[in-house]
Order: structure tokens, then C-alpha cells, then sequence
């Protein structure tokens, strides 16, 4: 018997289970591409999966509609896998544990999947209920949408068969989304100087954050762990705390607001004056941090705890001190969060990037003394405007080029403008104010979705995006509502059978 088996609709929930004992974590969609395509041909329905694994059904459509025109209905399979610390449940390769709490549905010490895993359960119920009323539905699924829409910038424009596309990718009932930011992935990679140094260690561990999306809550400025991480460093170095640091890492995705880091030291043998003096700076720092961030990030805490390093006479790779003065000031050079607020709609973000990852690479123990080590950041960049996009970028690129840095930029990816003549936007608005009895909002979002591909493929596509409601997605606090995912499906249901567009 399933978790879900008493939550109504029956089949959406039904579904979404199943769907969860598949781990679908980004770059590891070929088993949930692989089932979904096996779902639609056990029911005879026309079904493509192509090289990127994205699956595209034709459902036909129901007596005396075939002469409407058809729409396509749209959702990604991957998910931001992402789970605690002290977990159980590996994401990227186990069924999720889930939970119900109310109104609502969430994965315990996990990611939900929700995002996108809903859209998928909708269409596996589209496809099996025959009874349902709609014209020719073309189901499309795409691959790997969390990592730079890769799904999306592989399909084949042909494949795009209807003129109206409905992507179930928001997470706010009530809103229809008609328009979205572009944006695009920035590495940087900073070779760094490297020795062996032997002593007493100690791990940093920064955690608290609510962390979050990093296009739909970098509005509400929660604090990003990389870049606290890279200010206590500065704390430390500022000291003059004899340390090195041996690893430094935060983060599990470039488009998730990272709630956790690590920076892990080796102090010299017998500077118990030192490990004092280290307590004294991180309980001013953590006064100071919560200080600054107040309600938006009231549990931001950071332990220390001692860590074996092996035997007493063992080395190991640290960074010189220069080097983790650089590591510092590159971390408070870059810039992060909100840039600039649109002009033109209240309250929505134009411009921002997120460091979401951040990596230092040591030499092997194998490795010659001269082999450098690497510090590696993944920053996702995003705006309405394609100028501001480029420029933000091109700011990252110069401070890279400035310490030396190597950097590179993939999975650019364009916006999409509103449409104030969308003629779906129009039949949606008007099929859930008789749903619901009041009229929708209609808004554009600063987080990418896959419309703005879409219509770079197929410039005459008319798009909107909706979705019931989801909180923390990319985050082990995220969660469904159940009740909302239930109208949702209803008047999905409504709006497709008033289609008249013939």
C-alpha cells in the first residue's frame, strides 16, 4: 500500500508515487524517460523518445473534437536531488521516504520532486483516463530542465506539433505565468598553490540557511553559505590565526541557494591558543551574520568540531596562506544576489546571480609538491533583458580574468516576453475565473523556464505556465499542497475541455 493511496485525485497521486521511487536527479533522467515511454506505448498511445531521452505522446483526442486545434502540454523529469546532511536517502539513487503532514505532501530529509514530478503525474493520468474531454493533447517531457534546459535546447523544432503550449512549471495556484527570465551558467576555476602541512584539524561547518531557488526567492536576499563561508575565511586570515585550510566546499546546485558549507583547517600541533582565538572570531561572526540577515535567516549557527587527520605525523595538501587570502577576496569580490529590479512590473527581479557550488579540488596524495590545487565556483546567471544578462556575465568574467582565473559560460538560454495578445493566456484566465470565481493573476517570473526555447524554435508559439502550489522547491524543506494540487488538476480538466479553437 502507497503513502498516497487516501489523497484524491487517486491517479495524480498514484502516479507522483510511483514516480518517486525513481531517482530522476538532473543528468540521471534515462530510467524516468525510460518508464514514462513505456507507460504511453502499454496504452497504444504514439509515442517519440529521442536522443536527449525527452518523450513526446500523442493522446487523441476525445469524439466530435478532433477538428479543434490540438495543444501540447509541457513538463520536465529531472529534479534538484538534494537531501541533509544526516539523511539516510541518497537522492540520486534511492526511492524518496514520503510524508504527509496535513494539506502537506514533502520527502523526509529530501527534496520533494515535486518540481517537476506533478506535471508528470498529470500527464500519466491525462493518458490513462480515456473519458476525459480534450482535444489532440501532444504530452511533452523534457530532460535535465534544472541544469540548463538541456532537454529543451535538444529538441527538435519539429517536434514542437502544436501552435499552444501549456508548461505545468510554476508553483503558485492562482497565477498564470506569460513571460520569464533568460539567463545562463558561469564556471570559474582558480589554480592555487598547494604544500603539505601536518597538525590538528578542525571542521567549520556553516548551516541554518533556508537556502532556496535562486530565481524565485533570491528576491527575499536569504543568506547564501558560499559567500558567508568566504567572509569568515577573511575573519580568520584577519586574525592572524596561524592556519591552513585544507577543504572548502558549499552548495549542491548552481541554481539553489546554498544553505550549508564546509571549510575544514589544519592548525599547527599545540596551538590550543589558536583553537581559543578561532572560537572567539566565530561567535562574534555569527552574532554579526545573524545580525545582518534578522528574519530572513534567523538559524544561521556554525560548529566546530575537531577531525582526525590520520596519524600524528601525517601530511596533508593545505592551502598556503596567500592563497587563502585570495580565496577570501575573490568570495568578496564576486558579485551575488538581486542586481536590479524591473522597471516596468512591481516587484519583480531583473537582474541576479547565485553562487550555488563551490568546490576546492586538492592535489592527490599521490601528486608531486608542485601540483596546484583548484578552486571551482558554478554561479547561475539570470535577466529579463538579454544586455543586462550578458554584461552581468561578462562583470564575472573580468574578475576572474583579474586573479587569474580561468572561467567559461554554457546553457545560455533565452527569455520570454509577455505576450499581451496571447490568445491561450486569454482562455485560461477565462476557464479558471469559472473554476474558481475570480480572475486570475497574470504575471512574468524571474527563473527560467522552457517556454523561451520553445518560442526561439517555434517563434509563433503561444505560451503560458501554471501549477498548483509548491514551496522551497530545490530544497529539503520543499513541499506540495495537496488540496491545491487537486483543484489544479480540476480545472486543468475545465480548461481543457472548453478549448473551442478551431
Amino acid at each position: 500500500m502507497g503513502v498516497l493511496d487516501g489523497l484524491k485525485p487517486q491517479p495524480v497521486f498514484h502516479y507522483f508515487e510511483e514516480m518517486t521511487r525513481i531517482p530522476r536527479g538532473s543528468g540521471n533522467t534515462r530510467a524516468i524517460s525510460d518508464y514514462l515511454a513505456g507507460f504511453a506505448r502499454e496504452r497504444g498511445l504514439e509515442t517519440v523518445q529521442d536522443e536527449a531521452g525527452n518523450v513526446l505522446v500523442t493522446v487523441p483526442a476525445s469524439p466530435g473534437r478532433e477538428q479543434l486545434v490540438p495543444l501540447m502540454l509541457q513538463g520536465h523529469m529531472d529534479m534538484v536531488a538534494v537531501r541533509e546532511t544526516d539523511s539516510p536517502v541518497d537522492p540520486a539513487r534511492d526511492p524518496l521516504i514520503l510524508r504527509v503532514d496535513g494539506d502537506l505532501l514533502y520527502a523526509e530529509k529530501t527534496s520533494l520532486g515535486g518540481d517537476d514530478g506533478i506535471a508528470l503525474a498529470y500527464f500519466c493520468a491525462l493518458m490513462e483516463d480515456r473519458s476525459l474531454e480534450h482535444p489532440v493533447l501532444y504530452l511533452l517531457m523534457t530532460t535535465d530542465e534544472e541544469t540548463g534546459m538541456d532537454g529543451a535546447l535538444a529538441l527538435r523544432p519539429e517536434l514542437l506539433k502544436a501552435g499552444y503550449l501549456i508548461n505545468i512549471d510554476s508553483e503558485e495556484e492562482g497565477v498564470l505565468l506569460a513571460g520569464c527570465a533568460g539567463g545562463g551558467r558561469v564556471h570559474l576555476s582558480l589554480s592555487l598553490p598547494a604544500r603539505r602541512e601536518k597538525g590538528k584539524c578542525l571542521d567549520l561547518r556553516l548551516a541554518g540557511l533556508q537556502g532556496g531557488h535562486s530565481g524565485i526567492e533570491i528576491v527575499r536576499e536569504r543568506g547564501n553559505a558560499n559567500l558567508i563561508a568566504g567572509r569568515l575565511l577573511l575573519a580568520l586570515v584577519d586574525a592572524g590565526i596561524p592556519f591552513a585550510v585544507r577543504t572548502f566546499s558549499g552548495g549542491t546546485a548552481d541554481n539553489v541557494i546554498p544553505s550549508e558549507a564546509c571549510l575544514s583547517i589544519v592548525l599547527p600541533e599545540g596551538e590550543q591558543d589558536g583553537i581559543n582565538k578561532i572560537s572567539s572570531v566565530i561567535e562574534n561572526f555569527v552574532k554579526i551574520i545573524r545580525t545582518e540577515l534578522g528574519k530572513k535567516d534567523p538559524e544561521f549557527r556554525v560548529s566546530t568540531e575537531e577531525s582526525s587527520c590520520g596519524a600524528s605525523d601525517a601530511e596533508w595538501f593545505c592551502l598556503t596562506p596567500e592563497a587563502a587570502a585570495d580565496v577570501a577576496g575573490l568570495l568578496m569580490t564576486v558579485p551575488n544576489g538581486v542586481q536590479a529590479m524591473s522597471a516596468d512590473l512591481a516587484g519583480l527581479v531583473e537582474t541576479s546571480l547565485n553562487l550555488g557550488v563551490m568546490r576546492l579540488v586538492m592535489p592527490d596524495e599521490t601528486d608531486r609538491e608542485d601540483e596546484p590545487a583548484s578552486l571551482q565556483l558554478d554561479f547561475s546567471v539570470r535577466s529579463s533583458r538579454e544586455s543586462s544578462r550578458d554584461l552581468l556575465i561578462r562583470k564575472l568574467r573580468i574578475i576572474a580574468d583579474r586573479y587569474g582565473a580561468a572561467s567559461s559560460v554554457h546553457g545560455l538560454y533565452p527569455g520570454w516576453a509577455y505576450d499581451p495578445e496571447s490568445i491561450l493566456c486569454r482562455h485560461f484566465a477565462e476557464a479558471f475565473e469559472k473554476v474558481y470565481g475570480k480572475k486570475p493573476r497574470i504575471e512574468a517570473i524571474h527563473a527560467g523556464v522552457e517556454c523561451g526555447l520553445f518560442r526561439e524554435k517555434r517563434p509563433d508559439l503561444d505560451c503560458i505556465s501554471l501549477g498548483p502550489d509548491l514551496e522551497h522547491v530545490h530544497s529539503t524543506a520543499e513541499c506540495l499542497h495537496i488540496a491545491s494540487a487537486s483543484r489544479t488538476w480540476e480545472y486543468l480538466k475545465a480548461a481543457l475541455k472548453s478549448w473551442d479553437r478551431t
